[in-house]
Formats: structure tokens, C-alpha cells, sequence
């Protein structure tokens, strides 16, 4: 008996439907996987994340490559810049989680990593145990919109005057900080200035920052400014739109 979900003929060619994959996605079998339960499936080249639903933008990892990216610092990267793009950013992590516990890596470490992605990077985080099952959980993801949800998925700009949202965003924006660490730095040097300004051993002393960050974040604020020609824009799907693809 197939693991899927029953998908209806309506349902099949309904809007609703819609996902953008990255094309590097293809070798995976999960694109076939989700036109299998009825999804239209479109293939671009994608800069950040690997699925774009209404509402979700998802990276996927399997768990070697998952690990691999623990030790690279790889992971933290992608999870920033996700979360600064996209609304409500998602983390599927494909594959059995014990057998690099065993040998590869200290549950310490394992478990620290997923906890940083999830607190500091507002990650929601979902395991499954193949592409089969991740392809199941895309396809329930897109029939479950986030609350509060309206359109296509938008990153929420704060407004003018919410001082205290845009400060968390400039903060956070550093290498190796989210929101929450973010916060930690403005509640302990008070303003975005200071925290620029700040030296690396004082960044150092604020919990959540390690000696190898205070440089990083140093390193950026006194680097050259070199024009960057390539934009990343986000991607948007909107049920409205005839050919459901907005870019």
C-alpha cells in the first residue's frame, strides 16, 4: 500500500497546490515524489532554501550533509539568511539521526546545534526518515498555512517607528547572530552604536558569543565596502496569480 495521501482530481489541479523546488533538488526524487500526490512542481535555480511554499520556505538536509554543515558553521549561514528572507523559515533535517550520533558526533553537540538553529534563528524543525516521508510533509505543509497568514509569503518589515524591531534586525544581521542573541547584545551595550563599536573581547563576555564570533562580527564591521552586483530576492506564490508563480 502507498505511503501517500489520496489526492482528489480537483484537489490535484487546485492553485493551492504550488511549489517552487530548487533544480539541484531533482536528483533526490522528491519533485517526482510531490507531482506524484498531485503538486505542481516548478524547477528553478533557487539562492536560498530548497521548497517555497505560501506561507514556508523550506531547506532541507540530510543528515550527513546536516552534519557536515555543523562543522563548517555552513548550517548557521544558510538558517540567517533564510530567516531574513522568508516569513516562517523551515528546517528538514532527512534521515536516521542515530547513526551519526553513534560514532560522528556527541549528542552535546548534535542536540546544541538544533537547539541554536531553533531559539537563536526561529527555525521550526522537522525530522523525517527518508524523501518518501519528506515529500508527505511538504505536501501537508502546503495545506497548512502559518496563523495569521493573508497572501503570498512576505518577510514582515517592521514599521518607521518600531525602533526596538528594526534594532533586533540591524544586530541580527551580523555573522553568527540571530534575533535572540541579538537582543542579548542591544539588552546588554543598549544601543546598535555600542554594539557596533564594541570591542571583541566585550562582545566575547556577552553569553552566546564566542571568541571565533567577536572577530567574525569585527572582521565585517571594519571590512571595505566591495559592491555586491547580485541581489537575492524572494520568492512569492500567489494563489491569484493565473500561472501561480511570482518572483
Amino acid at each position: 500500500m502507498s505511503r501517500f495521501p489520496s489526492t482528489s482530481g480537483r484537489d490535484c489541479l487546485s492553485a493551492k497546490n504550488r511549489v517552487i523546488v530548487d533544480e539541484r533538488e531533482r536528483p533526490s526524487g522528491i519533485p517526482r515524489l510531490l507531482r506524484d500526490l498531485g503538486m505542481t512542481v516548478d524547477l528553478r535555480m533557487l539562492e536560498i532554501g530548497d521548497y517555497i511554499l505560501p506561507g514556508y520556505a523550506i531547506e532541507r538536509k540530510e543528515i550527513r550533509d546536516f552534519l557536515r554543515s555543523i562543522f563548517s558553521r555552513r548550517v548557521f549561514n544558510q538558517a540567517q539568511r533564510l530567516s531574513e528572507v522568508y516569513e516562517n523559515p523551515i528546517l528538514i533535517i532527512e534521515g536516521d539521526v542515530s547513526t551519526v550520533l553513534e560514532n560522528k558526533i556527541s549528542p552535546a553537540a548534535f542536540w546544541g546545534a538544533i537547539s541554536t538553529l531553533a531559539f537563536d534563528y526561529d527555525l521550526r524543525i522537522f525530522f523525517t526518515p527518508d524523501v518518501e516521508q519528506t515529500a508527505n510533509l511538504i505536501y501537508t505543509l502546503r495545506r497548512k498555512k502559518p496563523l495569521g497568514f493573508k497572501g503570498p509569503l512576505v518577510k514582515t518589515r517592521p514599521k518607521s517607528d518600531d525602533t526596538g524591531n528594526m534594532q533586533i534586525q540591524i544586530v541580527a544581521s551580523l555573522p553568527g547572530v540571530g534575533p535572540k542573541l541579538a537582543d542579548r547584545l542591544l539588552s546588554e551595550f543598549k544601543s546598535v552604536r555600542r554594539v557596533f563599536t564594541a570591542t571583541a573581547a566585550e562582545l566575547s563576555a556577552v553569553k552566546g558569543i564566542n571568541r571565533k564570533t567577536s572577530y567574525k562580527i569585527k572582521r565585517i564591521l571594519d571590512a571595505p565596502y566591495r559592491p555586491f552586483v547580485k541581489s537575492i530576492k524572494q520568492l512569492k506564490l500567489d494563489e491569484d496569480d493565473p500561472k501561480g508563480l511570482k518572483a
